[in-house]
């Protein structure tokens, strides 16, 4: 009796060695959130700066996720979205569908300075970030994102180039599941990303004024 059981010891033993490891279940696809500011309190470099020379953004907590794709569908529809600050790590940004967003790693800021025409003011600021996803019944997974807002505002008559009146701002952020563990890079990686940001954005503004 002893030996048998030495024997199914052995066995078991073995088929636990030659058992393939569980594979990690991943998020793989992407969803946007889009949003506003609550105005003006949120914009609080008036009146030279809507959204340029925020570091710290204060959101609307309703988000919207649109364009929600693979394991990131059920991020569609109505979301939560949290203030921010893009020189703290680690930040909860989104929930949505069962999913957490947190961002681990900032990239540079690329502000656009306020411009007026014909009475009319704008300025944007973009910015490259990393992060981990949780929920849903999958491992936490990287996710790389772009965020970028807008303001826009009448131009004042009595300071010309300031806002007068009418402000408004929007965001924007894209983000991308990555497929595998979530990684914190270099800050020089970062900063490479947020200078390619900072050519689309202007090979973009150069296009319009071309038009």
């Amino acid at each position: 009796m002893q030996i048998k059981n030495l024997i199914s010891a052995a066995v078991v033993a073995a088929a636990t060695v030659a058992a393939p490891a569980a594979q990690a279940a991943f998020i793989n696809g992407g969803v946007s959130f889009v949003g506003g500011f609550p105005i003006p309190a949120a914009l609080t470099n008036l009146p030279t700066s809507l959204v340029s020379g925020l570091s710290s953004f204060d959101v609307d907590a309703v988000t919207i996720g649109v364009g929600a794709s693979g394991d990131l569908t059920p991020a569609a529809g109505v979301g939560t979205a949290f203030d921010f600050s893009n020189t703290s790590v680690p930040q909860t940004v989104f929930l949505a569908g069962g999913f957490t967003f947190k961002v681990l790693s900032w990239g540079a800021p690329v502000p656009t300075a306020m411009t007026c025409t014909a009475g009319n003011c704008g300025d944007a600021i973009s910015f490259s970030a990393l992060g981990e996803v949780s929920g849903g019944g999958f491992d936490p997974t990287g996710f790389t994102m772009s965020w970028s807002a807008n303001g826009t505002c009448n131009e004042s008559t009595t300071v010309p180039g300031t806002c007068g009146d009418g402000e408004t701002a929007s965001w924007s952020a894209s983000i991308s599941a990555t497929g595998k563990e979530p990684t914190v890079p270099e800050p020089g990686s970062l900063a490479l990303v947020g200078l390619a940001l900072a050519g689309v954005r202007s090979l973009s503004r150069r296009k319009t004024s071309e038009a």
